[in-house]
């Protein structure tokens, strides 16, 4: 079966969107928050595909996703806590920042709400890591119940997580935190669940033009700025998953499986760098940001600052290349050693 490159190529573009969140939010500048808003399906979007794909993976498979994920949150967990310990100049200070680091209760909260408090934008690994390890346990009995059981399961999930989080942030007498909501069971499985939904039912057979998909995107991006705009800044909109929903239904009804080299070169980038990209933008996005602010005064207007996300997202991508050469070196050296070994052996 050929790949689609269509859900590469929507992968890519998820990862520029979420470069685009992390430096536009709370900027202030002119249009950030409803960029923000409108980046939102990005993170939905990437939970949905990886559960359209767990949905026809053994279980030996997905032991070794579920590997693979644990060895990129300590690694990338442990990189950034590295850079930031190297700033400190002498070891009372390196001490000094590790109880910031790690207060009281944040190993809790990374562990029962996937908040890493090294790097906020880590908390997608644990969530992932989290959703890996249940559907290895406990798929095989959502996958026996009847399927609109499965829907109704999901979607109540989904919006009663939204409903939950919409509540409580507005009651000044509880302390609900961000970490509260965006975590593997409220956000993340919801997402993932559909992605596996998708997989197993005729989601894809329901027919929408091509040339209606402009339409209905515009029409969830103005719903998307029309909540911000009532509603405040949120984490999640019902625009946001009535684009995830759109993008998916793009991606599998009209699949590019045959495209010209241009189209496969981008599709490629996407598989092998999007989700590199997203682990390790943040450190080139503080980086090239306080080059910025250390030479451009503050400016609303549209402006330099607005193109920081394109230049940390082609920086980001190179890096990841690196990574994804490496890591393709790789195999081919352990390949062509056990090919070798078992020549000997003969």
């Amino acid at each position: 079966m050929k790949r689609n490159l269509t859900i590469d190529i929507l992968r890519l573009a998820a990862s520029f969107a979420v470069v685009c969140l992390h430096n536009f939010s709370g900027s202030g500048v002119a249009g950030a928050e409803e960029t923000v808003a409108l980046a939102r399906f990005a993170v939905p979007l990437f939970f949905l595909f990886s559960g359209y794909f767990c949905a026809v993976m053994s279980r030996e498979r997905k032991l070794r996703q579920i590997l693979r994920i644990f060895a990129w949150a300590v690694l990338a967990n442990l990189c950034y806590l590295t850079l930031d310990l190297s700033h400190q100049s002498n070891e009372f200070l390196v001490k000094l920042r590790m109880q910031q680091i790690f207060p009281e209760g944040s190993v809790k909260n990374l562990l029962l709400f996937n908040e890493s408090p090294i790097s906020a934008h880590l908390w997608f690994l644990g969530a992932f890591l989290y959703i890996l390890i249940l559907d290895l346990l406990l798929g095989w009995l959502f996958d026996k119940l009847p399927q609109w059981v499965k829907w109704a399961f999901t979607i109540a999930l989904l919006l009663g997580g939204l409903t939950l989080y919409q509540l409580l942030t507005r009651n000044p007498e509880v302390n609900f935190q961000l970490y509260h909501y965006r975590n593997f069971l409220l956000f993340g499985l919801p997402f993932f669940l559909i992605g596996k939904l998708i997989r197993t039912s005729s989601f894809d057979k329901l027919k929408i033009s091509g040339f209606l998909y402009p339409s209905l995107l515009f029409f969830a991006a103005t719903l998307t700025i029309f909540e911000y705009r009532a509603l405040g800044a949120w984490e999640l909109y019902i625009g946001s998953i009535a684009t995830t929903l759109l993008l998916a239904h793009l991606a599998f009804r009209y699949s590019l499986t045959d495209a010209p080299k241009a189209v496969r070169a981008i599709a490629w980038l996407g598989r092998e760098t999007a989700f590199t990209v997203y682990i390790i933008h943040i450190y080139f996005l503080d980086l090239i940001r306080s080059i910025y602010w250390a030479n451009h005064p503050w400016q609303f207007e549209f402006g330099v600052y607005h193109m920081i996300p394109l230049l940390v997202f082609v920086i980001s991508m190179a890096a990841a290349l690196l990574i994804a050469f490496a890591r393709i070196g790789a195999k081919k050296l352990l390949a062509k050693t056990m090919k070798k070994r078992a020549r000997a052996q003969e």
